[in-house]
């Protein structure tokens, strides 16, 4: 586990099938990640996702967390590092709180600042990436709190309720990370 002010990230369990089921069909949600065109996600499929995530973790392919108050243990979100370029030393980010109750309130913020410790502090990283939609403007400031930078744009890259949206591409380097990490 990996231990915040208000957060910890943990393997996920299939007991938290239920409480990913209360949230994850949710449409707002499913667009700010990109995935409601796939439509409604059945929970045998989250199963097999979870199942996934051991596999992948063993295999050094991607890690992911569940994301869990530390006050009451409840599951609100998910964090993950994927496409892990072990020679380049690179990898995404990913972090979504699937619980609007926790939305605008810093769970994410410090969930993306212990997943993207856990990538420069233990896997020794030196570059994590992200993409965000350019309508999730709640996201992209939580981003620009850690440290992320926008280093590039993809026009029009995605349709999502029907609209053209553009993805914006935000990295940060091990370096501005550790240097932000000890003036806070």
């Amino acid at each position: 586990m990996i231990e915040g002010k208000r957060v910890r990230l943990r393997s996920f369990e299939l007991s938290d099938l239920d409480e990913i089921m209360k949230h994850w069909n949710n449409m707002e949600l499913r667009n700010f990640l990109g995935s409601a065109d796939r439509g409604p996600v059945a929970r045998n499929e989250e199963e097999e996702w979870i199942r996934g995530t051991w596999k992948q973790r063993q295999e050094r392919k991607a890690f992911t967390f569940a994301i869990e108050t530390m006050a009451d243990n409840k599951l609100i979100g998910g964090a993950g590092l994927f496409n892990i370029d072990w020679t380049s030393r690179s990898a995404m980010v990913g972090v979504s709180i699937y619980n609007p109750e926790y939305w605008g309130k810093g769970y994410g913020q410090e969930s993306m600042n212990l997943i993207v410790g856990f990538a420069f502090r233990t896997l020794n990283l030196d570059r994590v990436e992200l993409d965000v939609f350019d309508f999730n403007k709640r996201a992209q400031k939580c981003y620009l709190k850690v440290g992320f930078k926008e280093v590039g744009r993809r026009r029009k890259a995605r349709f999502i309720d029907g609209k053209y949206h553009d993805d914006i591409i935000m990295d940060i380097l091990k370096d501005e990370w550790l240097t932000r990490s000890k003036n806070q």
